[in-house]
């Protein structure tokens, strides 16, 4: 037992004799630039202001529309819960009819769900883009790139639109 021990201690002094010469030859640390200590900021965050001040005016825009979808998704789960109700009333009375025009409308919202989807990929890529654009300090890029997401959002509010006119649809069938 007291052998392999010392086989154990003499293996892991030998191992740690190898990386500590290794160390001699690494390359000195970067000194820290003390007044980027004093303020707090790395360059990539004064470089990520900059950027955020230019497009300041579309950030707003992406903004008021990320607000409008967010009061169309509201109104979605409202009509959602409306027609469960007229759903199951429906179903207790027995009006096989309006439940399949009902249907028939769905299918229409699952085409409407098959386009936002379409159109929530489109946006992820127009964000990547933009990124690298911003990191690769292309401001023309990166302007092109943020004009077609504000466009791609507004297509996709426009489909949410239609998703609550197909609510109402629904509603109206089965009421």
């Amino acid at each position: 037992m007291k052998k392999k021990f010392a086989a154990l201690m003499v293996c892991l002094m030998m191992f740690a004799g190898v990386g500590s010469a290794y160390a001699n030859g690494a390359a000195p640390a970067q000194p820290v630039n003390e007044s980027m200590m004093e303020s707090g900021e790395t360059a990539f965050h004064v470089n990520k202001f900059e950027v955020l001040k230019e497009f300041r005016d579309e950030l707003h825009q992406i903004n008021a529309l990320r607000a409008e979808r967010l009061g169309l998704k509201k109104q979605i789960v409202q009509k959602q819960d409306q027609i469960l109700d007229l759903t199951l009333t429906a179903r207790e009375n027995g009006d096989k009819e309006a439940l399949k025009q009902a249907a028939g409308v769905k299918k229409q919202i699952h085409t409407v769900n098959a386009e936002l989807d379409a159109l929530w990929k489109k946006v992820g890529n127009e964000k990547k883009a933009f990124k690298l654009a911003i990191k690769d300090g292309s401001k023309e890029q990166a302007q092109k790139h943020i004009d077609s997401a504000i466009a791609i959002f507004g297509e996709i509010n426009g489909k949410l639109g239609q998703k609550v006119g197909l609510f109402d649809q629904i509603i109206a069938i089965l009421s």
